[in-house]
């Protein structure tokens, strides 16, 4: 499993930057084009800049919660020891599990309306809005896929599991 989350977290991490450097080639060329020849500004360009970022977004925080690097308590699990932090910690990761869950469904129902009432943006390329929305379902379906990593780690010996969100 870790193969794949390897994987994954580059393929993301290559994803994303694409997502950025698209999103800032675009934007550099629409404020160049807005001053030197406005005919050329394409209207398409800040919905598909929306895109992107939010893609680039919601995939990146897939790689923090690889890396254990969302904010947390780390005082708390200091205190509590060993043991009772590694309850903690499954703890966390379980109710981690059910929010990517949720997030994953809550997700899917909104594409699947998306796409049965054809929403799409109102600029010339009218982009089907289902793109955008997918954004939340496919990086929490990552996400899910981290956090079951990092449970199995906890629960084969927890010093792989980077507790203290430090690792990689």
């Amino acid at each position: 499993m870790t193969a794949l989350t390897t994987f994954l977290d580059r393929l993301i991490g290559w994803i994303a930057a694409a997502a950025l450097a698209t999103s800032f080639a675009l934007l550099t060329f629409s404020v160049f084009a807005r001053y030197a020849a406005p005919s050329l500004q394409p209207q398409w360009v800040f919905e598909v800049t929306v895109f992107l970022l939010v893609w680039a977004i919601l995939l990146g925080v897939a790689r923090i919660e690889k890396r254990a690097g969302h904010i947390r308590v780390d005082f708390l699990l200091t205190i509590l020891g060993p043991r009772l932090s590694k309850i903690a910690e499954i703890l966390a990761l379980l109710v981690g599990i059910a929010v990517a869950v949720l997030f994953i469904w809550s997700g899917l129902i909104v594409v699947r309306d998306a796409m049965a009432w054809d929403e799409r943006t109102e600029s010339s390329l009218r982009l089907p809005f289902w793109i955008f929305y997918a954004s939340l379902s496919t990086s929490f379906a990552v996400h899910l896929i981290f956090i079951v990593d990092r449970l199995r780690l906890v629960l084969e010996d927890g010093s792989k599991s980077s507790p203290h969100g430090l690792s990689d």
